[in-house]
């Protein structure tokens, strides 16, 4: 794929249809071997004053494994979060009901190792497709409960994506009125419902809905709108929205109106948020949730 796109992906567009628009870029985003873009990441984070970043696995080859190492290159900069399945899953071979268990198994010890061996402080974004085929709020968290156990034993943040996926399958699962199951049944853990919605209206409705029955549900502001990002503020508070970039070899290189820190930034400006506001949704909201020891 190359770590340069910037000549093909350049808006939003480009990037919910690339599947269908770019199959080829698609199809070597999810087959080719990993490269390390990480003094990218570095650099881009130094030319926007972004002091840490949390990270985990991007679609495609990489591994749990490859994030240590990252983490390692930039012990004081970067964080880890756990992988529970590999995105390739989701592109190529979704399990069947009798393969469910094997992969929540394997979910299960990567999580245990991710914390336990690799040092990772939270569970990074997961599709609920790979652990679950039910569609009932109530049996996807059936499904569920034995990852959200040891979740909860290691008291680890999770994070939920919302709205789309690059990939054919499954779009009923970025609707996140099932997070009321798994919120409600572990109000100890924090769960993050990553993008809020990505814009769409329906969507940050229901989000919006989880997090006001459940006080540990948070938001982080990829993708979203001012006009949400207004009334979340106003509704759930800033303590509870945090900041997010969504770097990675495809997001990064959308430029409108700015690269991804300028373009999420830009929005705290739009809906004239408060000093401290600010400083929940830019670091506070996160280092509080994944317990960073950080200073203003």
């Amino acid at each position: 794929m190359g770590e340069d796109l910037g000549d093909v992906v350049k808006t939003v567009s480009d990037k919910v249809s690339l599947r269908t628009k770019y199959p080829n870029l698609y199809v070597d985003r999810i087959t080719q071997d990993p490269i390390d873009i990480s003094d990218a990441l570095i650099r881009d984070m130094d030319r926007n004053g972004i002091s840490h970043t949390l990270i985990q696995t991007d679609y495609g080859r990489a591994t749990n494994d490859m994030v240590a190492d990252t983490v390692k290159k930039y012990p004081d900069r970067l964080k880890g979060l756990v992988s529970m399945h590999r995105w390739t899953d989701l592109a190529v071979h979704l399990p069947n009901e009798a393969e469910l268990p094997s992969y929540r198994a394997r979910a299960i010890s990567e999580i245990v190792r991710g914390v336990e061996e690799l040092g990772f402080i939270g569970v990074g974004e997961f599709f609920p497709r790979c652990f679950t085929a039910e569609v009932n709020p109530e049996k996807i968290a059936d499904d569920l409960k034995p990852i959200m156990d040891v979740v909860s034993t290691y008291r680890l943040p999770i994070q939920v994506q919302t709205a789309w996926t690059q990939f054919r399958h499954s779009l009923i699962y970025g609707d996140p009125i099932w997070v009321d199951e798994i919120a409600g049944a572990y109000p100890d853990v924090p769960i993050i419902l990553t993008k809020m919605g990505r814009g769409f209206n329906g969507i940050f409705d229901n989000a919006l809905l989880v997090a006001l029955r459940n006080t540990n549900v948070y938001f982080d502001i990829v993708d979203t709108v001012p006009e949400h990002l207004r009334r979340a503020v106003d509704t759930i508070g800033s303590e509870r929205i945090m900041f997010g970039s969504d770097w990675c070899c495809i997001t990064r290189w959308i430029s409108e109106p700015g690269n991804c820190y300028t373009k999420n930034l830009a929005l705290l400006d739009q809906i004239g948020v408060t000093d401290s506001q600010r400083e929940d949704i830019e670091w506070r909201t996160a280092a509080n949730v994944f317990k960073l020891d950080l200073q203003s």
